[in-house]
């Protein structure tokens, strides 16, 4: 009985240890071109990790912190506008 106890608790323990080491899974905007750059209808500037904000689910990257700045200080409308310019220049490919 105490090994049956021991394996239905060690399958406990194993199954709890895993779930919490899944990796968090962040969805890049904008493939991780500077959002700011896309927002100004340029998807050739390059974001860095170094330079990035978490809003709504989605990673913005920049490719400096001074355009990471300006891109927060009207984050919603900037992001309207990146999202769109997005869709129409990645669409016209």
């Amino acid at each position: 009985m105490k090994i049956i106890l021991m394996i239905v608790l060690s399958i406990l323990f194993v199954s709890c240890a895993h779930h919490h080491k899944r990796p968090k899974h962040h969805h890049h905007a904008y493939e991780k071109q500077c959002a700011y750059s896309v927002a100004h209808g340029n998807l050739e500037v390059q974001g860095s990790s170094e330079h990035k904000i978490e809003h709504g689910g989605k990673t913005y990257f920049f490719s400096s912190s001074r355009k990471k700045q300006e891109f927060s200080e009207n984050l919603e409308n900037n992001i309207n506008v990146a999202n769109k310019n997005w869709s129409r220049i990645r669409d016209s490919r």
